[in-house]
Protein backbone atom coordinates (compact mmCIF):
# COMPACT_ATOMS: atom_id res chain seq x y z
CA UNK A 1 0.00 0.00 0.00
CA UNK A 2 2.86 2.13 0.28
CA UNK A 3 3.87 2.16 -2.80
CA UNK A 4 0.79 3.50 -4.14
CA UNK A 5 -0.37 7.01 -4.63
CA UNK A 6 -3.82 8.38 -3.33
CA UNK A 7 -5.39 8.55 -6.12
CA UNK A 8 -4.52 4.49 -7.26
CA UNK A 9 -5.84 3.94 -3.41
CA UNK A 10 -9.30 5.56 -4.42
CA UNK A 11 -9.49 4.22 -7.72
CA UNK A 12 -8.84 6.69 -9.61
CA UNK A 13 -5.74 5.85 -11.85
CA UNK A 14 -5.48 1.73 -13.16
CA UNK A 15 -2.60 -0.08 -11.09
CA UNK A 16 -0.32 -1.25 -14.23
CA UNK A 17 2.00 -4.65 -13.19
CA UNK A 18 5.60 -3.96 -12.88
CA UNK A 19 6.93 -6.12 -15.56
CA UNK A 20 3.98 -3.05 -18.02
CA UNK A 21 6.97 -1.13 -18.07
CA UNK A 22 9.70 -3.35 -18.85
CA UNK A 23 8.14 -5.39 -21.71
CA UNK A 24 7.99 -3.54 -25.09
CA UNK A 25 4.66 -4.66 -27.44
CA UNK A 26 5.06 -5.53 -30.54
CA UNK A 27 3.21 -2.47 -32.70
CA UNK A 28 1.31 -2.45 -36.19
CA UNK A 29 1.58 0.55 -38.87
CA UNK A 30 -0.93 0.54 -41.54
CA UNK A 31 1.19 -0.34 -44.84
CA UNK A 32 3.56 -3.00 -43.04
CA UNK A 33 4.26 -5.95 -44.82
CA UNK A 34 4.24 -9.13 -41.99
CA UNK A 35 3.80 -12.90 -42.40
CA UNK A 36 0.69 -15.09 -41.36
CA UNK A 37 -0.19 -18.17 -40.90
CA UNK A 38 -3.30 -19.43 -41.59
CA UNK A 39 -5.87 -20.99 -39.19
CA UNK A 40 -9.23 -20.66 -40.36
CA UNK A 41 -11.19 -20.50 -44.29
CA UNK A 42 -14.77 -19.49 -44.19
CA UNK A 43 -16.80 -18.44 -47.20
CA UNK A 44 -16.56 -14.99 -45.77
CA UNK A 45 -13.10 -14.42 -44.28
CA UNK A 46 -9.43 -15.65 -43.94
CA UNK A 47 -8.14 -15.75 -40.43
CA UNK A 48 -4.33 -15.54 -40.03
CA UNK A 49 -1.95 -16.42 -36.75
CA UNK A 50 0.09 -13.40 -36.78
CA UNK A 51 2.36 -14.15 -33.87
CA UNK A 52 3.22 -11.36 -31.16
CA UNK A 53 0.33 -9.11 -33.42
CA UNK A 54 -2.50 -10.99 -32.63
CA UNK A 55 -4.81 -12.78 -35.72
CA UNK A 56 -6.25 -11.17 -38.32
CA UNK A 57 -8.43 -11.24 -40.88
CA UNK A 58 -8.82 -10.73 -44.51
CA UNK A 59 -12.12 -10.02 -45.37
CA UNK A 60 -14.41 -8.12 -47.28
CA UNK A 61 -13.30 -6.12 -50.45
CA UNK A 62 -10.09 -7.55 -49.66
CA UNK A 63 -11.54 -11.83 -49.26
CA UNK A 64 -13.49 -10.94 -52.96
CA UNK A 65 -10.61 -9.26 -54.74
CA UNK A 66 -7.98 -12.73 -52.95
CA UNK A 67 -10.43 -15.62 -53.82
CA UNK A 68 -8.57 -17.19 -56.35
CA UNK A 69 -5.34 -17.00 -54.19
CA UNK A 70 -7.36 -18.01 -50.98
CA UNK A 71 -8.74 -20.91 -52.63
CA UNK A 72 -5.42 -22.42 -53.07
CA UNK A 73 -4.09 -21.91 -49.42
CA UNK A 74 -4.49 -24.75 -46.76
CA UNK A 75 -4.39 -24.39 -42.66
CA UNK A 76 -1.13 -23.67 -41.47
CA UNK A 77 0.56 -22.07 -44.97
CA UNK A 78 2.26 -18.91 -44.20
CA UNK A 79 1.75 -16.34 -46.26
CA UNK A 80 2.50 -12.53 -46.99
CA UNK A 81 0.19 -9.87 -45.83
CA UNK A 82 -0.40 -5.75 -45.98
CA UNK A 83 -1.58 -4.00 -42.28
CA UNK A 84 -4.44 -2.32 -43.12
CA UNK A 85 -5.95 -1.47 -39.72
CA UNK A 86 -4.13 -2.12 -36.67
CA UNK A 87 -7.53 -2.92 -35.08
CA UNK A 88 -11.05 -3.61 -35.93
CA UNK A 89 -14.21 -3.51 -34.38
CA UNK A 90 -13.75 -7.08 -33.23
CA UNK A 91 -10.00 -6.96 -32.30
CA UNK A 92 -8.84 -8.41 -35.50
CA UNK A 93 -5.83 -6.84 -37.37
CA UNK A 94 -6.81 -5.60 -40.84
CA UNK A 95 -5.50 -7.34 -43.25
CA UNK A 96 -5.13 -7.81 -46.99
CA UNK A 97 -3.40 -10.03 -49.48
CA UNK A 98 -3.98 -8.36 -52.82
CA UNK A 99 -2.01 -5.59 -51.66
CA UNK A 100 0.28 -7.15 -50.68
CA UNK A 101 1.22 -9.09 -53.73
CA UNK A 102 1.14 -5.62 -55.36
CA UNK A 103 3.46 -4.27 -52.86
CA UNK A 104 5.95 -6.92 -53.01
CA UNK A 105 5.60 -6.92 -56.79
CA UNK A 106 6.57 -3.14 -56.97
CA UNK A 107 9.45 -3.72 -54.82
CA UNK A 108 10.14 -6.76 -57.20
CA UNK A 109 10.11 -4.84 -60.08
CA UNK A 110 12.18 -1.89 -58.57
CA UNK A 111 15.15 -4.34 -57.85
CA UNK A 112 14.92 -5.75 -61.67
CA UNK A 113 14.70 -2.10 -62.75
CA UNK A 114 18.15 -0.89 -60.39
CA UNK A 115 19.75 -4.39 -61.78
CA UNK A 116 18.46 -3.80 -65.43
CA UNK A 117 17.50 -7.08 -65.94
CA UNK A 118 16.17 -8.68 -69.35
CA UNK A 119 12.32 -9.77 -68.71
CA UNK A 120 10.51 -12.01 -70.70
CA UNK A 121 7.00 -10.74 -71.53
CA UNK A 122 3.77 -11.74 -73.48
CA UNK A 123 2.05 -9.60 -75.74
CA UNK A 124 -1.83 -8.77 -74.64
CA UNK A 125 -3.64 -6.53 -77.35
CA UNK A 126 -2.23 -3.96 -79.61
CA UNK A 127 -3.49 -0.30 -80.02
CA UNK A 128 -1.97 1.98 -82.15
CA UNK A 129 0.77 3.53 -80.13
CA UNK A 130 2.60 -0.09 -79.39
CA UNK A 131 1.13 -3.32 -77.17
CA UNK A 132 0.09 -4.29 -73.87
CA UNK A 133 2.13 -6.96 -72.30
CA UNK A 134 2.56 -8.67 -68.94
CA UNK A 135 5.39 -10.13 -67.05
CA UNK A 136 4.93 -11.65 -64.35
CA UNK A 137 1.78 -10.14 -62.75
CA UNK A 138 2.25 -6.87 -64.07
CA UNK A 139 0.66 -5.18 -67.06
CA UNK A 140 2.57 -2.44 -68.83
CA UNK A 141 2.80 -0.77 -72.36
CA UNK A 142 5.53 -1.25 -74.83
CA UNK A 143 5.70 2.19 -77.50
CA UNK A 144 6.53 1.85 -80.87
CA UNK A 145 8.94 4.31 -80.21
CA UNK A 146 10.41 1.79 -78.11
CA UNK A 147 10.23 -1.27 -80.17
CA UNK A 148 13.08 -2.78 -81.87
CA UNK A 149 13.16 -3.07 -85.89
CA UNK A 150 12.17 -6.57 -86.26
CA UNK A 151 8.94 -5.75 -84.84
CA UNK A 152 8.34 -1.88 -85.29
CA UNK A 153 5.43 -1.85 -87.70
CA UNK A 154 6.56 -1.07 -91.49
CA UNK A 155 3.99 0.48 -92.93
CA UNK A 156 5.68 3.19 -95.53
CA UNK A 157 2.25 5.14 -95.74
CA UNK A 158 1.86 5.24 -92.34
CA UNK A 159 -1.80 4.14 -92.67
CA UNK A 160 -2.87 4.07 -88.56
CA UNK A 161 -5.04 0.84 -89.45
CA UNK A 162 -2.11 -1.14 -91.15
CA UNK A 163 0.17 -0.12 -88.12
CA UNK A 164 -2.60 -1.69 -85.74
CA UNK A 165 -2.88 -4.84 -88.53
CA UNK A 166 1.15 -5.51 -88.01
CA UNK A 167 1.18 -4.79 -84.19
CA UNK A 168 -2.10 -7.33 -84.20
CA UNK A 169 0.53 -10.27 -85.29
CA UNK A 170 2.62 -10.33 -82.24
CA UNK A 171 -0.38 -10.62 -79.57
CA UNK A 172 0.26 -14.29 -78.14
CA UNK A 173 3.53 -13.64 -79.06
CA UNK A 174 6.64 -13.69 -75.95
CA UNK A 175 9.12 -10.67 -76.49
CA UNK A 176 12.20 -9.67 -74.48
CA UNK A 177 12.07 -6.42 -72.92
CA UNK A 178 13.78 -4.17 -70.04
CA UNK A 179 11.60 -1.69 -67.95
CA UNK A 180 12.42 1.93 -69.28
CA UNK A 181 10.10 3.82 -66.48
CA UNK A 182 7.50 2.71 -63.66
CA UNK A 183 5.54 4.51 -61.25
CA UNK A 184 3.25 3.00 -58.43
CA UNK A 185 1.49 6.08 -57.54
CA UNK A 186 0.21 5.83 -61.12
CA UNK A 187 0.29 1.83 -61.52
CA UNK A 188 2.12 2.55 -64.75
CA UNK A 189 5.11 0.59 -66.47
CA UNK A 190 6.64 1.47 -69.83
CA UNK A 191 8.95 -0.88 -71.24
CA UNK A 192 11.51 -1.33 -73.88
CA UNK A 193 12.92 -3.18 -76.59
CA UNK A 194 15.57 -0.62 -77.67
CA UNK A 195 17.05 -0.67 -74.85
CA UNK A 196 18.23 -4.26 -74.82
CA UNK A 197 19.61 -2.96 -78.67
CA UNK A 198 21.42 0.41 -77.48
CA UNK A 199 22.96 -1.38 -74.99
CA UNK A 200 24.57 -4.45 -76.90
CA UNK A 201 25.38 -1.74 -79.45
CA UNK A 202 27.24 0.50 -76.54
CA UNK A 203 29.18 -3.08 -75.85
CA UNK A 204 29.82 -3.77 -78.95
CA UNK A 205 31.53 -0.57 -79.86
CA UNK A 206 33.29 -0.52 -76.43
CA UNK A 207 34.82 -3.61 -77.19
CA UNK A 208 35.57 -2.82 -80.82
CA UNK A 209 36.64 0.57 -81.18
CA UNK A 210 39.46 1.66 -79.45
CA UNK A 211 40.91 5.81 -79.21
CA UNK A 212 43.43 6.17 -81.54
CA UNK A 213 42.45 3.68 -84.26
CA UNK A 214 41.98 5.33 -87.24
CA UNK A 215 38.64 4.62 -89.48
CA UNK A 216 36.38 5.60 -92.34
CA UNK A 217 33.77 7.79 -91.86
CA UNK A 218 31.09 8.73 -94.18
CA UNK A 219 29.14 12.13 -93.71
CA UNK A 220 25.53 11.68 -93.04
CA UNK A 221 24.30 15.13 -91.53
CA UNK A 222 25.63 18.11 -90.91
CA UNK A 223 24.68 20.22 -88.32
CA UNK A 224 26.43 23.45 -86.70
CA UNK A 225 28.24 21.70 -84.01
CA UNK A 226 29.60 19.42 -86.02
CA UNK A 227 29.16 16.22 -88.38
CA UNK A 228 27.17 13.06 -88.15
CA UNK A 229 28.99 9.97 -89.62
CA UNK A 230 28.56 6.38 -90.08
CA UNK A 231 30.94 3.52 -89.81
CA UNK A 232 30.81 0.35 -90.87
CA UNK A 233 28.42 -0.06 -93.25
CA UNK A 234 26.15 2.12 -91.86
CA UNK A 235 25.90 0.33 -88.89
CA UNK A 236 27.60 2.71 -86.44
CA UNK A 237 27.07 6.06 -86.05
CA UNK A 238 29.75 9.02 -84.93
CA UNK A 239 29.87 12.49 -84.32
CA UNK A 240 32.63 14.68 -85.68
CA UNK A 241 33.00 18.10 -83.45
CA UNK A 242 33.12 21.15 -85.03
CA UNK A 243 36.66 21.74 -83.39
CA UNK A 244 37.84 18.73 -84.95
CA UNK A 245 37.08 19.23 -88.33
CA UNK A 246 39.69 21.09 -89.60
CA UNK A 247 43.30 22.84 -88.32
CA UNK A 248 41.60 26.03 -89.34
CA UNK A 249 39.01 28.25 -87.40
CA UNK A 250 35.00 26.23 -88.72
CA UNK A 251 32.62 28.42 -88.07
CA UNK A 252 30.46 26.21 -90.91
CA UNK A 253 31.01 22.66 -91.16
CA UNK A 254 29.59 22.19 -94.29
CA UNK A 255 32.09 24.73 -95.78
CA UNK A 256 34.94 22.08 -94.84
CA UNK A 257 33.03 18.62 -95.52
CA UNK A 258 30.03 17.02 -97.74
CA UNK A 259 27.21 14.90 -97.12
CA UNK A 260 27.71 11.76 -98.46
CA UNK A 261 31.65 12.13 -98.53
CA UNK A 262 33.60 9.60 -97.19
CA UNK A 263 37.17 10.60 -94.56
CA UNK A 264 39.59 9.03 -93.35
CA UNK A 265 39.56 10.10 -89.28
CA UNK A 266 40.33 8.98 -86.07
CA UNK A 267 38.36 7.51 -82.74
CA UNK A 268 39.02 10.26 -80.19
CA UNK A 269 36.87 9.10 -77.58
CA UNK A 270 34.33 6.33 -76.91
CA UNK A 271 32.73 6.83 -74.19
CA UNK A 272 29.53 5.26 -73.25
CA UNK A 273 29.55 3.76 -76.82
CA UNK A 274 28.62 6.98 -78.39
CA UNK A 275 32.28 7.83 -80.86
CA UNK A 276 33.57 11.13 -80.87
CA UNK A 277 35.90 11.31 -84.19
CA UNK A 278 38.64 13.89 -85.32
CA UNK A 279 39.57 14.55 -89.60
CA UNK A 280 42.29 17.32 -88.47
CA UNK A 281 43.69 14.46 -86.02
CA UNK A 282 45.24 12.88 -89.42
CA UNK A 283 46.28 15.86 -90.53
CA UNK A 284 49.40 17.73 -89.86
CA UNK A 285 49.43 20.56 -87.49
CA UNK A 286 50.45 23.60 -89.51
CA UNK A 287 51.01 25.83 -86.25
CA UNK A 288 53.82 24.12 -85.02
CA UNK A 289 55.58 24.93 -88.25
CA UNK A 290 54.55 28.24 -88.18
CA UNK A 291 54.98 29.15 -84.99
CA UNK A 292 58.69 28.81 -85.31
CA UNK A 293 59.37 32.48 -86.79
CA UNK A 294 57.56 34.15 -84.26
CA UNK A 295 58.57 35.25 -80.86
CA UNK A 296 57.56 37.65 -77.70
CA UNK A 297 57.88 41.46 -78.15
CA UNK A 298 57.64 41.20 -82.32
CA UNK A 299 55.33 43.72 -84.15
CA UNK A 300 53.12 41.81 -86.52
CA UNK A 301 50.15 42.65 -88.73
CA UNK A 302 46.92 40.88 -87.75
CA UNK A 303 43.38 41.35 -89.11
CA UNK A 304 40.76 40.94 -87.12
CA UNK A 305 38.48 38.13 -87.67
CA UNK A 306 36.28 37.87 -85.00
CA UNK A 307 34.98 40.01 -81.97
CA UNK A 308 34.69 38.18 -78.95
CA UNK A 309 33.00 38.95 -75.35
CA UNK A 310 36.40 39.77 -73.53
CA UNK A 311 38.24 40.86 -77.29
CA UNK A 312 39.13 40.01 -80.20
CA UNK A 313 40.26 37.12 -82.53
CA UNK A 314 43.26 38.09 -85.18
CA UNK A 315 43.76 36.60 -87.81
CA UNK A 316 47.66 36.02 -88.37
CA UNK A 317 47.79 34.41 -91.06
CA UNK A 318 46.13 31.57 -93.13
CA UNK A 319 45.71 29.19 -89.79
CA UNK A 320 46.98 31.05 -87.47
CA UNK A 321 45.24 32.93 -84.62
CA UNK A 322 46.10 35.52 -81.91
CA UNK A 323 43.67 37.45 -79.34
CA UNK A 324 43.98 40.72 -78.01
CA UNK A 325 42.29 41.33 -74.79
CA UNK A 326 39.67 44.41 -74.46
CA UNK A 327 41.42 45.85 -71.56
CA UNK A 328 43.95 46.77 -74.03
CA UNK A 329 41.58 49.48 -75.58
CA UNK A 330 39.73 50.57 -72.04
CA UNK A 331 36.64 47.91 -72.62
CA UNK A 332 35.18 46.31 -75.82
CA UNK A 333 33.22 49.66 -76.73
CA UNK A 334 36.35 51.22 -76.91
CA UNK A 335 38.36 48.17 -78.76
CA UNK A 336 35.15 48.65 -81.77
CA UNK A 337 36.08 52.46 -81.75
CA UNK A 338 39.52 51.91 -82.52
CA UNK A 339 39.87 48.31 -84.56
CA UNK A 340 37.20 47.12 -87.58
CA UNK A 341 36.38 43.91 -88.44
CA UNK A 342 38.26 42.51 -91.46
CA UNK A 343 40.84 45.47 -91.16
CA UNK A 344 44.30 44.86 -90.70
CA UNK A 345 46.49 46.44 -88.02
CA UNK A 346 49.91 45.84 -86.04
CA UNK A 347 49.98 44.08 -83.27
CA UNK A 348 52.32 43.23 -80.35
CA UNK A 349 53.23 39.36 -79.62
CA UNK A 350 52.52 39.41 -75.48
CA UNK A 351 53.04 36.02 -75.10
CA UNK A 352 52.99 32.72 -76.95
CA UNK A 353 51.65 29.82 -75.42
CA UNK A 354 53.02 26.45 -77.13
CA UNK A 355 50.76 23.73 -75.18
CA UNK A 356 47.89 25.63 -75.71
CA UNK A 357 48.52 27.14 -79.26
CA UNK A 358 47.72 30.67 -78.25
CA UNK A 359 49.52 33.66 -78.85
CA UNK A 360 48.58 36.92 -76.74
CA UNK A 361 48.72 40.19 -78.34
CA UNK A 362 49.02 43.90 -77.22
CA UNK A 363 48.20 46.49 -79.04
CA UNK A 364 50.31 48.56 -81.04
CA UNK A 365 50.91 52.47 -81.96
CA UNK A 366 53.05 51.34 -84.91
CA UNK A 367 51.25 51.70 -88.43
CA UNK A 368 49.86 49.12 -90.29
Amino acid sequence: MNNLTNNQINGSQKVKPLWWHTIKLPTLNAGSIIEGKVIEKTSKALYLDLGDFGSGVVWGIEFNASSGIIDDLKIDDIVKVKVLSAENEKGFVDLSLQEANRDMGWRAMKDICQKDEILTAKVLSANRGGLIIQSDNFQGFLPTSQMNDTHFPKVQDGDKEKILEELGKLVGKDIDVKILEFSPRDNKIIFSERKIDEEKMRSLIEEKYKIGENISATITKIISNGAIANIDDAQVSAFIPVSEIDWEIVENPADFVKEGEKYETQIINNRDGELKLSIKALKKDPWMDKIEKYGEGQIIKGEVYKFMPFGALVKIEPEMYGFIHSSEFGGLDEMKEKIELKKSYNFIIDSIKIKEKRINLKASSAKA
